[in-house]
């Protein structure tokens, strides 16, 4: 029987899954919203906590990187916890249907099925330069770790969504691998089933693999089973399979990208996608391949009359004692001639030279975007091509994405600190290389509002770690001026007025984070439930010190109901709060005996 509702989610249908995972469309009464429901079975052994962890993390690694990649190509993380012993991910619900299922209905043109490729590989472009710091450790790369067509949704508008990064892995910054057995092994490279290790190179192949069958409808590697699935792949380099079916241009693509040997394989997305976008800028070929052998003859001059350069030569030769016989004004215009000669020089040469630097500003750009230089060095190589160049125009590209990358670092932490999901909080140390990146940021563009309302935000974090709180309202402010529409100012406030006690101000504020799109993250409820704990419990305290019965039930009174408040939000953050929500219920229910009792105590006896 499956559950018609689980914890505050309704069910709605159950969808494809298998193994211990069960995924289902459901709804969200809270936030009145359709979502892709995914729960995973208690674990009973070692290799299923093993999925479970890896479910965990890849879920928490999706929720950041969809937070940063700007195409909106990767589904979003709603929640993710546990619930009566299973472990359960809410994402968003995408319209649509699986890439398997239109691979069904026959081979997808070449042209879509090749934008289809580079939207996936734009996802894992970003992905791979992925950077982030947990726990004072740095990881740079995310591997999907399974790309398959039932892993991408194509919604009804034709835009692609990569789903489902359950087993995806972070890769140390001092490593380029990490171990991964869990995968399709249909989509695998014969490298990662025998060593288990994934790069960025596993992902590239899978994504091979899937063009491949989309352009085909057939699957790259077939068999009847799983063991001799896997025994083919393994002996790739003697079974390798025909690619004379696909189009030519891309047929030499897949060839690349699926060599036997690793080496000679694309080694970045960037590499991979511009072989693509090669292919698809190509133009077709002429359907006379005569055309570029013709000319058209110029017609002959039939009027006698007109009289042509060469129809008259010059009399004699250029003397200079010629310039006497020459028409008043001539020589005049051959020197004219000669300067405005000599400016077009100039100017194309001038033009050729800023060319140039255009050309190696948008070389620098690829780089920065494709994490081929760290950030620091790309600003030097900037710095040197702003001082070679004439004009700012061509140094816009590299000074753009230098800027946008700066502002991710600084994204990725404000998008943590606003984040709902489980390891939420922000370190210090991450707060300080936000504001390194941003005070970078504001130097490329000083006059941009948004990247010094960021500014303003970090600057109000690390104020509140110094215990300034009222520094760190007057920067929140200073945001919220310069971001009018972003919560984040909002959600800073919130914290500090927490701080000083001020919950109803913080509610507001809170009240105010959500009407901009930002709901409290589970760290924010917590916060904010321990604060009206608290102060119901001093209010509990002061009522019982009291002796006037009416400044004492109005003591208890008050104490009750920022209790109730406490309770609602832990019962609301299940099922860490479930602990805290009963702790709290027993200490309502001893208020609710003593203002018994004073009732009690106030009611005069009648002794009749």
């Amino acid at each position: 029987m499956e559950p018609e509702t689980f914890g505050r989610y309704r069910i709605i249908r159950k969808l494809k899954g298998g193994g211990m995972a069960r995924v289902y469309l459901a709804e969200d009464p809270q936030m009145k919203r359709t979502i892709f429901l995914k729960i995973i079975d208690p674990a009973i052994d070692e290799d299923s906590r093993e999925v479970i962890d890896a479910e965990r993390r890849g879920s928490a690694l999706q929720d950041q990187l969809a937070r940063r990649e700007p195409g909106g190509r990767v589904a979003q993380i709603y929640e993710i916890a546990d619930l009566d012993g299973y472990f359960y991910i809410a994402m968003e619900f995408v319209e649509g249907e699986d890439l398997s299922e239109v691979i069904r209905r026959g081979p997808i043109p070449p042209d879509r099925a090749v934008q289809i490729a580079l939207d996936v590989l734009s996802v894992l472009e970003r992905a791979h330069a992925f950077q982030a710091y947990v726990t004072d450790r740095e990881y740079k790369g995310i591997i999907h770790g399974d790309i398959k067509p039932g892993n991408i949704r194509i919604t009804p508008e034709g835009h692609v969504k990569v789903l489902d990064f359950g087993i995806a892995k972070a890769i140390a910054a001092t490593r380029g691998k990490t171990q991964n057995y869990f995968a399709s092994a249909r989509y695998s490279s014969p490298q990662r089933l025998d060593t288990g290790e994934v790069d960025a190179q596993a992902d590239l192949w899978s994504v091979a693999t899937v063009l491949f069958e989309m352009l085909t409808s057939k699957p790259y590697f077939d068999a009847v089973d799983v063991p001799k699935l896997e025994a083919a792949i393994r002996k790739y380099d003697s079974l390798k399979q025909s690619t004379m079916l696909l189009p030519s241009g891309l047929r030499e693509v897949v060839r690349k990208a699926l060599d036997p040997d690793p080496h000679k394989r694309f080694q970045k997305s960037s590499e991979f996608k511009t072989a693509l976008e090669r292919r698809a800028a190509a133009p077709a070929p002429s359907a006379d391949p005569d055309a570029t052998r013709k000319t058209v003859a110029p017609e002959p001059d039939t009027d006698p009359t007109r009289k042509t350069a060469t129809s008259q030569p010059p009399s004699g030769h250029r003397m200079p004692w010629l310039s006497k016989v020459l028409p008043s004004g001539l020589e005049s215009v051959f020197v004219k001639v000669g300067v405005v000669t000599a400016l077009l020089f100039v100017l194309l040469m001038w033009i050729g030279y800023e060319i140039r630097m255009w050309h190696r500003a948008d070389a620098l750009r690829s780089r920065i975007e494709s994490s081929q230089i760290s950030a620091d060095d790309a600003d030097k190589e900037r710095v040197t091509l702003e001082k070679s160049a004439w004009l700012p125009a061509p140094l816009f590209p590299a000074k753009n994405a230098l800027r946008d990358r700066y502002l991710a670092d600084a994204e990725h932490v404000i998008s943590n600190y606003r984040s709902f999901s489980p390891g939420a909080a922000v370190s210090k140390n991450e707060w300080l290389h936000a504001r390194n990146v941003l005070n970078k940021a504001v130097r490329l563009a000083p006059d941009n509002k948004s990247i010094r309302g960021d500014l303003q935000i970090v600057e109000g974090h690390l104020k509140i770690r110094a215990q300034d709180y009222k520094g760190a309202l007057q920067d929140f402010g200073d945001a919220k001026t310069l971001l009018d529409h972003s919560p984040d100012p909002h959600l800073g406030l919130a914290l500090v007025h927490l701080m000083n006690g001020e919950l109803d101000r913080a509610e507001e504020e809170y009240q105010a984070a959500s009407n901009l799109g930002a709901r409290p993250g589970r760290l924010q409820q917590q916060n904010l439930a321990a604060a009206y704990k608290s102060r119901g419990e001093r209010s509990m305290a002061l009522a019982k010190q009291l002796r006037e019965l009416d400044k004492m039930q109005q003591a208890y009174r008050n104490a009750d109901a920022d209790l109730e408040r406490a309770q609602s939000i832990y019962e609301s953050i299940r099922p860490t709060g479930i602990a805290q929500a009963d702790r709290i219920l027993s200490e309502r229910r001893e208020i609710q005996a003593r203002l018994e009792d004073a009732r009690r105590a106030a009611t005069p006896v009648n002794k009749d």
